[in-house]
């Protein structure tokens, strides 16, 4: 599966089925042979080279436009000076909060740390498996009320950090 290989790195056929129709046009295969064959070739071509590959499932994320990685890189320029323990972090999809002066708004996920606070909270929500509506009401607010004061200490803390990266990466996506 040495052509898989070359074809998944080039990135010109969308994913590893993209991949096994071109094989089948090119005539190396008879037939187009599922994306999961295509990987597991690739993988394996790649482990005999010494160049092994990772092969990730899904669509591929989103790539910020030139426009938001501009507004991303102001806002942490603006920012650096900020004092994050008078913030007020808020989900804008989830609430409507405003109030007098309020000029930070940080709604990118990895410029909002309420949004790992969501992630935290989501991940041991699913675990619990609620069966109804109010037993997941339930366990938001119960798992919202456990979570310690150094972990949303850690989170607005992040923020520099958070700030320096999106000007480190001009604007582009971190790893928050």
């Amino acid at each position: 599966m040495k052509r898989a290989y070359h074809l998944l790195l080039a990135g010109e056929h969308p994913g590893a089925f993209g991949v096994a129709r071109q094989m089948q046009r090119e005539k190396l295969t008879s037939t187009i042979v599922s994306a999961s064959t295509v990987i597991r070739g690739a993988r394996k071509y790649g482990k005999e080279i010494g160049k092994p590959i990772r092969c990730l499932r899904g669509k591929p994320a989103k790539r910020l436009t030139h426009d938001t990685k501009a507004k991303r890189l102001a806002f942490s320029h603006e920012s650096k000076r900020t004092n994050w323990s008078r913030v007020m972090f808020t989900d804008g999809k989830k609430f409507n909060f405003s109030y007098p002066g309020a000029k930070v708004k940080p709604v990118d996920p990895d410029l909002n740390p309420i949004e790992n606070l969501w992630g935290l909270v989501a991940s041991k929500v699913d675990a619990m498996g609620c069966k109804s509506f109010e037993d997941f009401k339930q366990a938001i607010r119960g798992e919202l009320s456990s979570v310690r004061k150094e972990v949303l200490k850690k989170l607005v803390d992040s923020m520099p950090k958070r700030l320096g990266a999106v000007i480190e990466l001009e604007g582009d996506k971190t790893k928050y």
